[in-house]
């Protein structure tokens, strides 16, 4: 393979793994918003509107 052909593969090899990386880190910051959410979801889950429901379980064995 010569230098000029070996410089463009670095090359595409390089770009390609920085994609990657944006990608992850894309990815991750789009996983940290989803869990803030669902905290905040649970958090106001925890203020039923209906505070008697949900207290008492009946179970027959």
């Amino acid at each position: 393979m010569d230098i000029a052909a070996l410089s463009t593969v670095s090359a595409n090899v390089r770009i390609q793994q920085e994609v990657s990386v944006l990608n992850m880190k894309r990815a991750m910051e789009l996983t940290e918003q989803n869990g803030q959410g669902i905290q905040q979801l649970i958090q106001s889950v925890g203020q039923s509107l209906e505070p008697h429901l949900g207290k008492n379980v009946d179970i027959a064995i």
